[in-house]
């Protein structure tokens, strides 16, 4: 049954890891090395470190899995950069030739994946905007510390209706397998009537096997265990639907629960707990109400958590803390909210895996600037990236 959860944000002193206890998916983030060197402060609270400016609209800070250390960031404009373990900033690839990018737009480069054996293979995915504005799902292999732009193998490509909800995170989940999280398609209120039509990329979580090649284009392969395999009118790649702008997914370290963040319409934000075949209501829905007119809400699957657009208007997610440096707050979801204009909160909360328990806090109601982006390094801290000033910010202990 859908219950409605909404819970006003309170300054609350971290309660233990508040790991779920009744997940069912077990595994780590497939890129993730579980090696830490960083030393553990307890009974702390925490501050954002500055370790890069400069960034031109970062849209996914990452890591390649491969025991380097490096810090990926990609911009909206299209290229992909790293930071060694000196924070020195090298360009990994441009590809600025081959993105469709405006100012203020939603179109662009959104995000890198490294390949699970990115460390023997050197293949890495990217997802962009093309000069037409539709979305591309791309293959590459990196030379050395750069990666080969003459490689490109397309892997999947979809017609974008409107420069808006093109965008999404590409990533592999504890699967092995490449997810990607695409919006209805853009305009208002579900335009082209996307979020329930099953028979489109659009307004999905896709999931794709890249070293398969059994799909109808044969770049890539279907997972035998994908749900509409076989069903009339349903994409085999489709993983979820009813997402209006999943802006950004993730999966907890721990426990393997994948978290969405599907950015709102006019009225809520919500965040949601990715589930194989469920459907997350767009357009019938937002959040724990129905959208334009009356609907059944047993339909679809809850979110975990929403919030009101008093509180923010657009929300960026997010990531579980499982990194080394704070161990009081493992199992913090950590997440932001984009306003139009003003500065940026950070916010957490944890989860107790019932869908009826949620504890929020408000770590930062003013981060200087418009955040665009979270993400995670091989250790599993957290980052921020910055839109106006191009910052990016590390989350540290700050001994208070």
């Amino acid at each position: 049954m859908r219950t409605a959860i909404f819970l006003s944000f309170a300054l609350l002193a971290c309660n233990g890891s508040g790991t779920p206890d009744d997940v069912t998916d077990e595994g780590t983030d497939s890129n993730a090395t579980g090696a830490c060197s960083t030393t553990p402060v307890s009974g702390v609270g925490i501050q954002i470190e500055t370790v890069a400016t400069g960034v031109s609209v970062p849209t996914d800070i990452t890591h390649a899995g491969d025991g380097s250390g490096r810090l990926f960031v990609t911009t909206q404009e299209g290229e992909i950069l790293y930071f060694d373990g000196e924070r020195n900033r090298f360009t990994f690839m441009d590809i600025k030739s081959r993105v469709g990018f405006g100012a203020g737009s939603e179109r662009g480069l959104f995000a890198v994946a490294f390949h699970p054996n990115f460390a023997t293979n050197n293949k890495f995915y990217v997802h962009y905007s093309d000069t037409s504005g539709d979305t591309v799902v791309s293959e590459f292999t990196a030379s050395g510390n750069t990666g080969d732009t003459s490689s490109e193998r397309i892997l999947l490509q979809a017609t974008q209706p409107a420069g808006n909800h093109n965008g999404g995170r590409v990533a592999f989940g504890p699967d092995g397998y490449l997810y990607i999280g695409l919006g209805d398609g853009g305009g208002g209120g579900d335009t082209y009537n996307n979020g329930q039509n099953q028979d489109t990329f659009l307004a999905k979580m896709l999931r794709i096997d890249v070293d398969g090649n059994n799909s109808s284009n044969g770049q890539y392969g279907i997972p035998a265990d994908n749900p509409f395999i076989g069903v009339e009118n349903h994409r085999s790649e489709t993983w979820a639907w009813g997402l209006r702008n999943p802006w950004k997914f993730s999966w907890d370290r721990e426990t393997g629960t994948m978290w969405i963040a599907d950015v709102g319409q006019n009225a809520w934000e919500e965040i949601d707990i990715g589930k194989a075949g469920g459907n997350y209501g767009w357009s019938e829905a937002e959040g724990n109400h129905c959208f334009g007119g009356s609907c059944d809400l047993n339909l679809y699957e809850a979110p975990i958590y929403e919030y009101p657009h008093s509180v923010g208007i657009s929300i960026v997610g997010g990531f579980v803390y499982r990194g080394c440096a704070m161990p009081d707050l493992a199992g913090n979801y950590f997440f932001s909210d984009t306003p139009w204009s003003g500065n940026s909160p950070l916010w957490s909360i944890t989860w107790d895996g019932t869908n009826n328990a949620v504890q929020g806090a408000v770590w930062m109601d003013q981060i200087s600037g418009r955040v665009t982006t979270l993400g995670e390094d091989e250790e599993g801290e957290i980052y921020i990236g910055e839109y106006t000033s191009g910052q990016i910010y590390k989350i540290v202990p700050s001994g208070t």
